[in-house]
């Protein structure tokens, strides 16, 4: 079910529909409106679009660095599952599981 959120991010006034609780959408307004006016703080003569961005950018490429982190973890999961079925099926061979032997 749509939930209709009215939000605020640094003083744009948004209406957004969303399967989030209102709550949630509030707190994640509110962390962007953080980061956004950190971005207008450390530079004063940017707009409030070039801080959206300049925050846009920012929160891309630690996207795509979680992902390629998320990636790694997911072949050295695959690696780790891998060598076990690989011990599990010698383990088997030295105790004769096997073929009934056990």
């Amino acid at each position: 079910m749509k939930n209709k959120c009215n939000i605020n991010i640094s003083g744009i006034q948004l209406t957004i529909h969303t399967d989030y609780e209102e709550s949630f959408v509030d707190a994640l307004a509110d962390n962007v409106t953080e980061q956004l006016d950190a971005i207008l703080q450390a530079s004063p003569r940017s707009s409030k679009l070039d801080a959206a961005l300049l925050l846009l950018l920012d929160l891309t490429d630690r996207n795509a660095r979680l992902e390629a982190e998320n990636g790694k973890f997911k072949r050295e999961l695959e690696t780790l599952r891998l060598d076990l079925e690989i011990q599990r099926i010698e383990n088997e061979k030295l105790t004769g599981e096997d073929n009934g032997q056990a």
